[in-house]
């Protein structure tokens, strides 16, 4: 009964501690797109476990890709004084008012996965290596493709520079092979139904394709559901992103490759420069700081989950 007596006070002092450790470092905001996500999700995941191992409070928000939303809860934000925020932005130009008010109010703010096109306003960049992703998934194409045939191209979301970075870096490695032809290219958006609907309208166009490359993981599963219900298991297709559902694609060998973005990690690294910053004044030692997508295979597909790569 003693034992149990101070077992049970220990883990009070403790719990105590912890909550007291908490309130005396504050809250960091945790500011992403959408919670509904998996990819959004995970950077919320990657960012709240590390704060709470750091001894924060948090608060996990979304902002739907709405700007003013975004401004509003940064308002918000600095009204409650929170010691300061890691941001996945709304829009990477309309963004940077609000970040520099949340700056000049004594805020910090940490940005990942979407850039900013000026620096000094936010503590630091975090984002990914989307040319290494995109080259990385293009090579794995090539070779699967056995470097010739015709191909389509799904990107993901032109109107995002990180989704025209992996097109970039997509064209650069297949216009390197005279025998590969590319004879559609569409913005699918992002979405898995987008990524269906583009893709029944692509083999109805060129029913001797051989390949499709995307731009991320809901439009390359998108892909496969059209090809899967045309009855085309012969089409190499290839993505980016890392999904558990594309983990899984990859495994049963219906996704070929992609390339892991390391969603918990970026965000987990903003963390961390928050409390290097808020507890000891420690900059960055660089502005920007990418990530390199890891490429995902039948060999190592089962290391992956929620966007996290268990070495």
């Amino acid at each position: 009964m003693k034992i149990r007596t101070l077992f049970l006070a220990v883990t009070a002092a403790c719990t105590f501690s912890h909550a007291a450790l908490a309130a005396e470092k504050g809250t960091i905001m945790i500011l992403v797109n959408s919670l509904d996500n998996p990819y959004y999700a995970s950077e919320a995941k990657g960012a709240n476990l590390k704060a709470q191992e750091l001894g924060y409070k948090t608060s996990v928000l979304s902002h739907g890709e709405d700007v003013k939303k975004q401004s509003e809860l940064i308002d918000a934000a600095i009204g409650k004084k929170v010691q300061g925020i890691v941001l996945d932005n709304a829009d990477s130009t309309a963004s940077v008012a609000a970040i520099k008010k949340a700056k000049d109010a004594g805020i910090p703010v940490v940005l990942i996965n979407r850039e900013i096109p000026v620096d000094d306003v936010a503590l630091v960049q975090i984002t990914h290596n989307n040319l290494q992703a995109g080259s990385d998934v293009a090579n794995v194409f090539v070779e699967k493709m056995g470097e010739k045939g015709k191909y389509a191209q799904l990107a993901c979301n032109l109107a995002d520079n990180n989704c025209v970075t992996r097109s970039k870096s997509f064209e650069d490695v297949l216009t390197q092979y005279p025998d590969m032809q590319q004879v559609a290219k569409q913005d699918a958006k992002g979405t898995l139904i987008d990524g269906k609907r583009i893709m029944d309208s692509i083999l109805q166009a060129h029913p001797d394709i051989k390949g499709v490359i995307c731009g991320n993981g809901p439009v390359a599963l998108g892909a496969i559901a059209a090809l899967k219900a045309a009855g085309r298991s012969d089409v190499v297709v290839v993505g980016i992103d890392g999904s558990n559902d594309e983990r899984d694609a990859v495994k049963s060998g219906t996704l070929q490759a992609t390339a892991m973005l390391q969603a918990q990690a970026i965000a987990a690294q903003g963390v961390t420069d928050l409390d290097n910053f808020i507890q000891k004044g420690q900059q960055p030692a660089k502005q920007r700081v990418m990530f390199n997508g890891i490429l995902i295979n039948k060999d190592n597909a089962d290391k992956v989950q929620d966007f996290n790569f268990k070495s």
